[in-house]
């Protein structure tokens, strides 16, 4: 056997067309080889050729098609000397690529019942990866909302004590916040962070970038990206980390957005959606790894958090600042050369070429031009041929490289080739596939209204009988799944159902017209479907009593096709399409003495469909599924109530206290896997209440 890498990027067979008449390849393997090339969706594909019947074969990896077809590639070429610490002009690629989108950590409160004016304390939602000194702004989720006094949209603040999910705002400078009124509506709080994680479901394009080296010069080499900048634009949409120039009278500055925007108006300088791209370097500062800052005209990036800057980036022995670029300078010590990175009022520049009268500045000459530059983080200090794979972070203008030594320029004869391949990779459509599980089912109105809507400590009794089902009962939860959110509302979806033993106890509510921007209506795609799974098992806290499969339970969720959102709102649903329940009697099965007592949820799998003709949700399909499969001899240990029936009384009814630690051995198998537990198939068999508690905790 053998393998052969081949360069080439033309189509395969043609590439392979002599070996293949050569050797007298198998043509199976051949088309085996050409599928797999047509179909895969990686980069590249392993072909696989046979010679006739005999044990041998080679193997040839190539690029696949959806690499040479899909990818729109640019080169250009270094044939000249470049100096230590300039970039290679002469090769710059532009190519305008996107760098995705951030995974942004909110939360959210509600002014009626969340505010409390009396100890200035607000409870959010969810303060997951919060913590005392998070930086945070405020958002209305309606131009209907107020918030509460005297807090702004406006403004930056910051978390100065966290008790539970209530948490206590001050300014940055720690001046307390004293809350006066609650304000209406639901606030979003959006956290402010220096480098939050990209958005795995808009996840940016691909570069792949391939240097061909057949001579370095003698040099070491870095490929940098080009970060794209933009003129701020009045009412424009901006996303995290994007960068642009705005002149705010004192000169043009750099400004990248902290925050998502959208049609914003007030301008960088005055906006705390933005901060500037390097800030003044200040005695006993903080200052942030990755950070840029200005000391005498230079910059620096910052290589490490710095809590108290108490040493200049020039007398620093810590290791760090490291030098970004130079001042410019009017009459330099020599003439910059090509390529050479300066920084002229807080801006970096390139020199297109030598300059030798530099008195004309670089933001009016046209012997420069503007660029932020960073290496491309996959990529590593290289002198031979190379190959770097890079999902963009950040938006991108261009690539391109930069000698970084050892000696004081590269020779005459260098030679490197640099080709970039670009795919873009397209935000996930709302119609895909995607999967998401509900732990619970406890929500006021989910996604809305997040609170819970049953209590632990009060007590759920059996439903009015005066209440149709098409109006929602005060203590039923809701979730309502809107089909434009994609972030939310999963095409498939499992949900736990944790609430009372009740008539009626979760509605969930499918809409149709969903309000967008500017007046619209967003309608679902003609045969979109939704798919649940529901998983019931009520909670014994909330109904005072243990729930078990030889009680008839009577749990209820029910679905619902509504207009809009008003009609959730207002409560006329008309009657569900479909109704779901736990309503299983006793159920024993018996082999010999051993009884089974299958005392688990019940599971429904439901598929909903929206039809454009009558412009409604109608149900597809659903039904119960089997959840245990049982082979004899068989038994269980109740989780809920471990004192089931000694199998050795005599008298039915008469339960032994020890019961409990007895155990029967669990031969229940399951037909699929339940989402919300982890399934153990193993016998067990209890023999003291630690093994019990054991048992418990694997189920539970």
């Amino acid at each position: 056997m053998s393998s052969n890498v081949n360069p080439g990027y033309a189509f395969p067979l043609e590439t392979l067309g002599s070996d293949i008449a050569r050797n007298q390849f198998n043509y199976e393997s051949i088309l085996n080889g050409l599928i797999a090339w047509d179909n895969t969706t990686e980069d590249e594909v392993i072909i696989r050729l046979t010679i006739g019947t005999d044990p041998w074969y080679w193997d040839y990896r190539i690029p696949s098609k959806k690499s040479v077809i899909n990818s729109s590639s640019f080169e250009c070429a270094i044939e000249d000397s470049v100096q230590m610490d300039n970039f290679g002009v002469d090769c710059r690629i532009i190519n305008t690529l996107y760098g995705g989108s951030r995974e942004i950590n909110d939360t959210i409160f509600d002014t009626s019942i969340d505010v409390n004016i009396v100890t200035d304390e607000i409870t959010f939602t969810d303060i997951t990866g919060w913590s005392i000194g998070s930086q945070l702004q405020l958002k209305k989720t309606d131009v209907s909302d107020v918030l509460p006094l005297p807090l702004t949209e406006d403004t930056l603040y910051q978390i100065a004590s966290i008790s539970g999910n209530m948490v206590v705002l001050e300014l940055p400078d720690t001046t307390p916040i004293s809350i006066t009124s609650t304000g209406t509506g639901i606030i979003q709080a959006v956290k402010k962070e220096f480098n939050p994680a990209i958005l795995t479901t808009d996840s940016g394009d691909v570069a792949t970038l391939r240097l061909s080296v057949e001579s370095s010069g003698g040099c070491t080499w870095i490929v940098d990206y080009i970060e794209l900048v933009n003129d701020w634009t009045t009412g424009a949409n901006y996303r995290w980390g994007n960068l642009v120039t705005y002149d705010d009278g004192g000169g043009t500055r750099l400004y990248r957005a902290i925050f998502d925007t959208d049609n914003v108006i007030n301008t960088p300088d005055s906006n705390i959606n933005w901060e500037p791209w390097v800030v003044d370097w200040i005695l006993n500062s903080t200052y942030t790894e990755g950070q840029k800052v200005a000391y005498l005209g230079a910059i620096y990036t910052i290589l490490n958090n710095i809590i108290i800057a108490d040493q200049t980036p020039l007398d620093d022995i810590t290791g760090s600042y490291e030098l970004y670029a130079p001042t410019w300078v009017s009459v330099p010590v020599e003439p910059y050369s090509e390529g050479q990175y300066v920084i002229y009022n807080y801006l970096p520049y390139i020199a297109k070429t030598q300059i030798l009268n530099s008195a004309t500045t670089p933001d009016i000459s046209d012997d420069w031009f503007l660029a932020v530059t960073e290496q491309v983080p996959s990529s590593t200090e290289f002198t031979s041929s190379a190959v770097y794979q890079w999902q963009l972070t950040y938006d991108v203008g261009g690539f391109i490289l930069r000698n970084i030594g050892p000696l004081a320029n590269s020779e005459p004869n260098t030679n490197i080739n640099f080709r970039l391949s670009a795919r873009n990779i397209e935000p996930a459509s709302i119609y895909q596939r995607t999967v998401e599980s509900f732990p619970t089912s406890n929500f006021a109105s989910w996604p809305n209204d997040l609170n819970k809507i049953w209590d632990a400590g009060l007590m759920y009794g059996p439903a009015d009988t005066n209440v149709l089902v098409n109006n929602r009962q005060n203590y039923s939860a809701v979730m309502v799944f809107d089909h434009t959110r994609p972030d939310i509302a999963k095409t498939v979806n499992f949900v736990n159902y944790d609430g009372p033993d009740l008539d009626k106890g979760l509605c969930i509510y499918l809409p149709v017209e969903i309000n967008v921007g500017n007046g619209g209506i967003a309608l679902p795609e003609d045969g979109f479907t939704f798919e649940f799974y529901f998983r019931i098992w009520p909670t014994a806290q909330l109904t005072g009593s243990t729930t078990r499969d030889h009680i008839i339970n009577k749990a209820q969720i029910y679905v619902y096709n509504v207009l809009n959102a008003e009609n959730v709102t207002s409560d006329t649903c008309a009657s569900p399409v479909a109704k779901l329940s736990m309503a299983r009697s006793t159920n024993f099965y018996m082999f010999g003495e051993n009884v089974s007592i299958p005392d688990k949820p019940v599971h429904y799998r439901a598929t909903f469909i929206y039809d454009a003709t009558s412009k409604r949700w109608n149900t597809l399909d659903y039904y119960q599924l089997p959840d245990h499969l049982f082979v004899g001899p068989v038994g269980f240990i109740d989780p809920q109530s471990p004192a089931n029936l000694d199998i050795n009384n005599d008298t039915i009814g008469n339960i032994n206290p020890n019961a409990q630690v007895i155990g029967y051995e669990t031969a229940g198998f399951p037909m699929f896997q339940d989402p919300f537990s982890n399934t153990d198939l193993s016998p067990f068999q209890a023999s003291t209440q630690e093994e019990l508690d054991n048992f418990n905790n694997r189920i539970s």
